[in-house]
């Protein structure tokens, strides 16, 4: 029989990042500004206890209206499609140079 909860485990109030759930001490009582495991971006979806999502304690931190969408994106997306450029250009000098090999002298 389900009898009502008088009491949080502690653990339900550490703070953890949304994306990874690292709950380490480098998210910095919630002043980083990124997360030391993932790189995922705090200040737009900060870190949160399981009580805070589940709504047993009250949130620590109010969002306050939209988020600007006149940032510049950030430097993670250019980085990204970098390392796609780099890595289908040396599949691709990887598929030459197996085509050269394989063709009679």
């Amino acid at each position: 029989m389900a009898e009502k909860v008088s009491s949080i485990d502690h653990r339900l109030l550490i703070p953890r990042c949304l994306c990874c759930g690292y709950d380490g001490a480098l998210l910095d009582g919630g002043l980083a500004e990124h997360c030391a495991r993932c790189g995922c971006d705090l200040r737009e979806r900060p870190a949160r206890s399981y009580a805070e999502m589940e709504g047993f304690v009250e949130p620590a931190f109010e969002l306050h209206g939209p988020i600007d969408e006149t940032l510049p994106s950030p430097p993670r997306r250019t980085h990204r499609w970098l390392a796609f450029l780099a890595m289908m250009t040396i599949g691709a000098v990887t598929v030459l140079y197996l085509v050269a090999a394989a063709l009679p002298s």
